[in-house]
């Protein structure tokens, strides 16, 4: 069922008029970028900001001091804060001495459009003004995906009815700032000064530059604008300077039907070793249409390689061409740079990277982008010298603690119970270091950066848990977080338990494994106790209970009230802003998958039957006020046979942005929930797992559909599986014979042929 990938309306995101109540989500939905560099999807006129418009760098921070009315040791000074930079896009434009404004004048035509298959931005206005002039104003722009610091923008303004006088600013906005608390509590911070500072403004004939810096972090950025003006006559072309705008403006007269062009070529970086005004001379002779091109050049590569097509829903098949595309844009590519929560497109959760990157967008990446999955990693490897320090002011005598939140590899999360004490972020990129091994086959990875990490993760296990004497000696593992953060600070969280146990069941497998390694790894392994973490593999507590027959999500889980969700008023959820978590914690109710997400992860630990319990139990007290909970659901009831069950999961799930069904799109998506949707569908209705190495597919179609089809690459072999309400085929690409096995069934795959099973 594959087709040409840009023949239907499904890559557009598009609006045919102006909606003010819905443009602040709309900032978030088409916001542009690349992994480093990001531009909020408002409008370029000054005099048209009816939301919040941003400019962030990936990385680029301030510190905010954290308060507390009672500090503990270990607490957090500070949280790091993703910062809102001067604005690049931004112009003004007027007409024969008439702002454009929607204050003035009428709207004739409007339309704005995201094409996510070319990734860029295009709108298309017809403005009439107080006096009777009617302007067609259309602008186009990138995010470079092949230039990280370059982004461009054409911006045209033609003379319908008239022959005048037009003047065109391009601007650097200056006064663009973070949400404070009074903006919104949940979101914004509350800075008692700007959190940096304009310590040059220079021009270089049609190049405009800005340069910041923090004044607490000790990063610089630098802004860099060409300003090219094209089209009418008797060009008059000035500098405009104040506190709040730095800009370069021109005069022309048009005749009617004559076109006033500005072309930007803006460099946005973090104060790097390039010459900035020499690159940008250089992309402005390459011409906005050649940048354009090779961007799109880009993106057509790599949705050959990740593109889902399914066929008979074009609504979900919208919503997960989108999701995919702001997860590739948003991702940073370079390893010291990760994905935020919220991606690029705002500034919820003040830009920080969560375990939401290692559980839930690794994979993504990891079957169709394998080097954006190892630069993820390496992140966290550039970071662990931090973790290590986190572990030592945490009183723990070996090996390393990553945050729960950080931008910088530091901790900066304030409220410990469902913050710092989810010690399975340290289990979860274990997890995704064996994953990526096993997908990939990396062994210079685990060589040089893996095993290091791995190792110093499962030593701090060993300092944290216990063989406990009321348990027959079992290990375990007190006072923390799983999942669930509406259970907070338990003993023997199952998630937790069981994670620890695979991460140490593969440290094991890459202590015998033959891997050259450099000194400091290899006195490291000398270290590690090998004969200990057998044992914790042997005797981990899992918590069960024989009366439900059913895995405890903790050890006192069980024993609390169940809370009656079909009482508790709509408007009372999410729980967490209506009750005090004291409330939550005494009685079962969950936030998300927890249970559940673990028999997902290490879904070939647990029976069929046992699956399908759990899954029965905790789904009733599950609330999903965490966007990160359909997904997993989804896949479960998949597998438990229930297509239709998980079609309704899927759908909440894919276009939990597009529809804003949290009601919180306008501070950014949700980057996580994103990579749900690619899982749903691949781990969910086409039942893919990674067993020993071995790709196993179980495919079910949803009635909805006429069929659906993907591509996973694994070892460096790209498989193609498509899907109809007949059969199933399987393509390898290109490689050697592969095997795997379709509903338990081995199959051998030849290059370049199709096997074809019954569905």
């Amino acid at each position: 069922m594959q087709q040409d990938l840009q023949q239907n309306t499904s890559w557009l995101l598009r609006e045919t008029e102006l909606s003010q109540a819905d443009y602040p989500k709309h900032e978030s939905l088409i916001a542009l970028s690349n992994g480093y560099l990001s531009l909020r999807g408002g409008f370029e006129e000054e005099t048209m900001q009816l939301g919040h418009a941003g400019t962030f760098l990936n990385g680029f921070y301030a510190f905010h001091p954290l308060h507390y009315g009672e500090k503990y040791s270990g607490f957090p000074d500070n949280s790091q804060v993703m910062l809102n930079l001067p604005d690049p896009k931004a112009v003004r434009l007027s007409i024969n001495n008439q702002v454009f404004s929607l204050a003035d004048g009428r709207i004739i035509h409007f339309e704005r459009e995201l094409d996510t298959y070319q990734a860029h931005l295009q709108r298309r206005i017809v403005w009439e003004a107080p006096q009777g002039e009617q302007v067609e104003i259309t602008s186009v722009r990138f995010v470079s995906a092949t230039h990280k610091q370059l982004a461009c923008l054409r911006y045209d303004v033609k003379a319908l009815n008239f022959s005048g006088t037009l003047k065109l600013t391009g601007l650097i906005a200056l006064d663009r700032h973070n949400l404070s608390r009074e903006d919104d509590p949940r979101v914004g911070v509350d800075f008692d000064e700007p959190p940096y500072q304009i310590t040059a403004t220079t021009q270089h004939d049609a190049i405009l530059a800005v340069q910041g810096t923090t004044r607490n972090s000790g990063l610089s950025f630098r802004c860099y604008v060409v300003h090219d003006f094209s089209g009418g006559e008797s060009h008059a072309i000035w500098l405009e300077h104040s506190d709040t705008q730095y800009g370069l403006s021109c005069q022309s007269t048009l005749q009617q039907g004559e076109t006033l062009t500005l072309t930007k070529y803006i460099w946005y970086d973090c104060a790097e070793n390039e010459q900035p005004i020499e690159l940008l001379q250089t992309a402005q002779a390459q011409g906005f249409e050649a940048l354009l091109n090779e961007h799109r050049a880009w993106w057509k590569d790599t949705w050959q390689q990740m593109d889902i097509q399914i066929a008979g829903d074009e609504s979900l098949q919208q919503a997960l061409r989108f999701n995919m595309f702001h997860l590739t844009q948003a991702v940073g590519k370079d390893g010291y740079t990760n994905i935020s929560a919220k991606g690029m497109s705002g500034e919820g959760y003040e830009g920080h990277y969560f375990w939401d990157t290692e559980i839930y967008m690794i994979p993504f990446f990891l079957y169709t982008s394998p080097d954006i999955a190892r630069q993820l990693l390496m992140f966290r490897y550039h970071t662990l010298d931090q973790a290590r320090a986190r572990a030592r002011e945490l009183g723990h005598r070996q090996g390393a603690l990553y945050p729960w939140r950080t931008i910088n590899g530091e901790e900066c999360s304030a409220y410990y119970p469902s913050g710092t004490a989810q010690y399975h972020i340290n289990a979860d990129i274990a997890y995704a270091i064996r994953l990526y091994y096993e997908v990939t086959g990396d062994q210079h990875f685990m060589e040089q950066y893996g095993f290091e990490m791995l190792l110093e993760l499962s030593k701090l296990w060993m300092d944290v848990g216990v063989f406990d004497p009321e348990k027959d000696n079992a290990f375990c593992i007190q006072e923390v977080t799983g999942p669930d953060e509406y259970t907070c600070l338990v003993n023997n969280n199952l998630y937790t338990n069981i994670m620890v146990k695979n991460q140490l069941e593969f440290t094991l497998s890459c202590c015998a494994a033959n891997f050259q390694l450099n000194e400091p790894t290899q006195a490291l392994a000398a270290s590690f106790d090998q004969q200990l973490a057998q044992s914790i593999v042997e005797r981990i507590y899992l918590p069960y209970s024989e009366r439900l027959q059913v895995y405890a999500q903790d050890d006192s889980f069980l024993s609390r009230p169940i809370w009656d969700l079909a009482a508790t008023p709509r408007n009372k959820f999410p729980l967490l802003i209506h009750y005090h978590p004291l409330t939550l914690y005494r009685h079962q109710v969950c936030k998300q998958a927890d249970v559940v997400l673990a028999q997902m992860l290490l879904s070939d630990q647990f029976s069929l039957a046992q699956k399908r319990r759990d899954f029965d139990y905790y789904e009733k007290i599950t609330t999903h006020d965490s966007s990160l909970s359909t997904c997993i659901y989804g896949i479960m009831a998949a597998e438990l046979g229930d297509v239709e069950h998980s079609y309704n999961y899927y759908i909440k799930t894919a276009r939990t942005d597009l529809d804003d069904t949290h009601h919180n799109a306008k501070d950014g998506i949700h980057a996580a929930n994103m990579a749900g949707s690619w899982m749903g569908l691949v781990y969910g209705f086409a039942g893919m797992r990674l067993h020993q190495g071995s790709l196993k597919f179980a495919p079910k179609l949803p009635q909805a559909w006429q069929g659906y089809c993907f591509n996973v690459t694994v070892r460096g072999q790209r498989i193609t599986v498509s899907v109809t309400p007949e059969q199933v085929s399987y393509t390898l690409q290109h490689g050697d014979d592969l095997n795997i096995t379709h509903h338990d069934e081995p199959i051998t795959l030849k290059a370049q042929q199709t096997t074809v099973k019954y569905l």
